[in-house]
């Protein structure tokens, strides 16, 4: 085999490799691309959970003060004062 033909072999070798590579640069970069939408899919899903849990608990809260207004003030003055005298120090 002459150097024309080794040469002209390499060539297509390399051409060959360089397709080889961008095919798996495409592969990895469309698996990255689904990886990260499902972990966001399933981040929105957690966080839309737990702003339905903490509206419920809020609502559970407000009917709570309504019921027994009179004691969720006294709880409140008392919570407010431990918190004074721990942050106070």
């Amino acid at each position: 085999m002459n150097q024309s033909a080794e040469t002209e072999a390499l060539k297509k070798d390399l051409e060959q490799l360089r397709r080889d590579f961008k095919a798996l640069a495409d592969a990895v970069k469309h698996s990255t691309q689904e990886r990260a939408q499902e972990h966001l899919n399933s981040a929105r899903e957690t966080f839309e959970g737990a702003r339905q849990s903490a509206s419920r608990q809020a609502e559970h809260l407000g009917e709570e003060i309504k019921a027994r207004p009179f004691t969720s003030v006294l709880t409140a003055f008392g919570v407010g004062l431990l918190l004074g005298k721990l942050l106070g120090r």
